[in-house]
């Protein structure tokens, strides 16, 4: 997912590193990417949650409205994720059914 999709003209700067950090998760190939994902999103519906509790009334809408269109990206980047450690597991599980079948 690149930068641009994370980031919106209402974005602060603390999301905005944030959601670099987000973007170079999802590009790595560490073990740990799943996890590190979790990790991050939490961390950036914190932040979320803190900004819109300072905003006025107008400005939380327009804010939420951004955001709700980089949820959406997001939400998608999980479900693919999910569905790709998902397939792992059923992968692993057939082959080692298989080493079994053939032992």
């Amino acid at each position: 997912m690149k930068i641009d999709e994370l980031n919106h003209p209402l974005t602060p700067d603390d999301l905005r590193a944030l959601n670099q950090q987000i973007s170079e998760c999802l590009l790595s190939d560490s073990p740990e990417k799943y996890k590190h994902f979790s990790s991050l999103i939490t961390q950036r519906d914190d932040i979320i949650q803190s900004v819109l509790a300072e905003l006025d009334a107008e400005q939380a809408r327009l804010f939420a409205l951004n955001e709700s269109v980089v949820n959406d990206n997001l939400n998608n980047v999980a479900q693919t994720l999910l569905k790709s450690a998902k397939d792992d597991v059923s992968q692993f599980i057939r082959s080692q059914a298989a080493i079994k079948k053939y032992k």
